[in-house]
């Protein structure tokens, strides 16, 4: 019988050495290391959160999910919470800032942002799952939010000038009538109210005060009362915050306060007078729309007239004929509004929504001439 040497018992049978099994995550995001820009946050405006993971160990932090939330303190009907599950790699021993943009329409008042690494509610963890980590208390952060409520009255937008005008196209003396309609603009960047708007002619006066007029480029329609009706040919002066008039508004420039007209303008003239819905033009399509989560639309709503419009309302409705009614906070003049919306109540898989953003016949609709492309549909998947 032949017998094998040590040597080659060795060789038959190789001894093998475990590797060493990799040290468990250690990853850590607190509070300190969030941040949100710009400030202050503004409802209808979007932003950036921006959150620096620390990984504390020697390994490398592979796909791990990132959980973004943003809620409401209180949230009201209709609400729906900003959320985002994305996967980041965290290199070994480093610190990694991830930015999240939030473009959503989040209206006023008192929000909490809510970011997880590493660590999420069991019915999420199907989906993005977790890795091994000795401790996940520090894998938590939490940040009040305050925003901002639209406000008509102030805003940024524009300079931070003082100004109303008043422009050839503002003017409306009308033959026969015994009163005119004159628009006053407000480009400057804070509200107006109570200005004295002037009528004069020959043996001819009228007197009246304007609303309140919303800043950067809103407008008001005031109604003047004359002393008689107007003449074929008759020139008049009208004249908006009369600098001689004690008590008068001081703005940056007088000189586009005042504007002659004659009675009798041929009709191309007048036409040029803009109504009071060229300032709203709201439009939406499919394109517009996506469902980020199950029972929850993200709709975005275009605006192509000048003025920002808050809590615009929109309706959706289903085949069955079942609606809700929702509204925008904020949608900028010449940009966007962007809002998500709870639909579960009309949710059919396989079914179509409709879009309508401010019917006519809702709430707190705005005046609009174009109507044409405020309705869109959309399948459910």
């Amino acid at each position: 019988m032949q017998t094998l040497s040590a040597s080659a018992t060795e060789t038959a049978h190789p001894t093998v050495t475990p590797e060493p099994a990799a040290p468990p995550l250690d990853l850590e995001l607190t509070q300190k290391d969030l941040s949100i820009e710009p400030m202050p946050l503004r409802a209808g405006f979007p932003f950036t959160v921006t959150a620096v993971i620390h990984n504390n160990t020697g390994v490398s932090a592979v796909d791990v999910p990132l959980m973004v939330y943003v809620s409401a303190r209180q949230e009201g009907i209709g609400y729906s919470s900003f959320l985002q599950l994305i996967t980041v790699t965290v290199p070994a021993s480093q610190s990694l800032p991830v930015e999240v943009p939030v473009n959503w329409n989040f209206a006023g008042g008192e929000h909490q942002l809510w970011i997880q690494v590493n660590r999420l509610p069991k019915v999420w963890q199907p989906r993005v799952p977790t890795q091994a980590e000795a401790n996940t208390a520090n894998n938590l952060a939490l940040l009040d939010m305050e925003v901002a409520p639209f406000d008509a009255y102030t805003s940024n937008l524009c300079s931070g000038r003082v100004d109303v005008e008043v422009g050839p196209g503002d003017v409306l003396p009308d033959v026969g009538r015994q009163q005119m309609q004159v628009r006053v603009h407000n480009v400057g960047n804070r509200a107006m109210y109570n200005l004295p708007v002037v009528v004069t002619g020959k043996e001819l006066t009228g007197i009246a005060y304007t609303p309140a007029i919303p800043p950067c480029g809103g407008t008001a329609d005031v109604s003047v009362q004359l002393d008689r009706p107007l003449e074929t040919g008759e020139v008049i002066s009208v004249q908006v915050n009369p600098t001689e008039w004690a008590g008068s508004l001081q703005e940056d420039s007088m000189d586009n306060n005042q504007i002659t007209a004659t009675a009798g303008l041929a009709p191309e003239a007048a036409s040029s007078h803009a109504e009071p819905w060229d300032d709203y033009d709201f439009a939406l399509s499919t394109e517009d729309i996506e469902t980020p989560e199950k029972w929850t639309v993200v709709v975005t709503v275009h605006n192509v007239g000048t003025r920002d419009a808050a809590r615009v309302p929109i309706r959706v409705e289903n085949q069955a004929g079942r609606k809700i009614v929702d509204s925008i906070p904020l949608v900028q003049g010449e940009g966007i509004g962007v809002a998500a919306i709870r639909v579960g109540y009309l949710w059919t898989p396989g079914g179509t929504l409709t879009f309508t953003v401010n019917p006519v016949d809702a709430k707190g609709a705005y005046p609009e001439r174009n109507r044409e492309n405020n309705v869109a549909t959309f399948p459910l998947p």
